[in-house]
């Protein structure tokens, strides 16, 4: 029976779980999905849920126009989230997200286990968003997409170079002719020279 026995350890003392607790649910906030082993990420979902009812109280308190109590709800947020970047991402877009639903506002998937010390990995990510709507990728086919863009960016950068020279085909030609005549005049001068001489004795 779990009795008086309130939440994980995790190996660790109460400033390090705290702060390893904050960067978990900061990085949460940002990407929307994170993998980690199953026992933190229960951990941290519990947090993610309080701070998201939070944030919904604070959205719902400036809808209103009640800003003492949206301020509030802020600093109290503010506490476990230190970007202000992701803070204000909390307030102004998942809150309003989740502003219809009761609760619920995560979810975790089991993956495979973690070589080395055979850990359980799963994804903890927020639900129904733009980002977790879409599979995650693995890492080969995200460098497939990234070399795939790469290489679309170079076919547009070459055609709009290709636009942007004019074609230079027709200069080459009169350059080489106008050597060749050149060439013809300087001869043509040589043997002139020396057929003058011989008449002048």
């Amino acid at each position: 029976m779990r009795h008086r026995v309130d939440h994980r350890k995790l190996g660790r003392t109460a400033a390090h779980r705290k702060a390893m607790l904050c960067n978990m649910v900061t990085s949460l906030f940002a990407s929307e999905r994170i993998t980690t082993t199953d026992a933190k990420a229960k951990e941290a979902r519990r947090l993610a849920e309080r701070l998201i009812t939070r944030a919904k109280k604070g959205y719902s308190a400036t809808q209103a126009g009640d800003g003492a109590a949206a301020l509030a709800h802020w600093r109290q947020a503010a506490r476990y989230v230190r970007n202000t970047a992701v803070l204000r991402k909390l307030f102004d877009k998942i809150a309003p997200h989740f502003e219809e639903r009761p609760g619920g506002y995560t979810r975790i998937v089991r993956m495979q286990h973690r070589l080395g010390d055979n850990a359980q990995l799963v994804m903890l990510e927020l639900v129904d968003t733009d980002v977790t709507l879409r599979p995650k990728m693995s890492r080969e086919e995200a460098e497939e997409a990234k070399g795939k863009d790469k290489g679309k960016d170079k076919d547009k950068a070459t055609k709009a170079k290709a636009k942007a020279k004019p074609k230079t085909k027709a200069k080459t030609k009169t350059k080489s002719e106008g050597k060749a005549k050149v060439k013809a005049k300087t001869k043509g001068k040589g043997k002139s020279k020396a057929k003058a001489k011989p008449a002048a004795k």
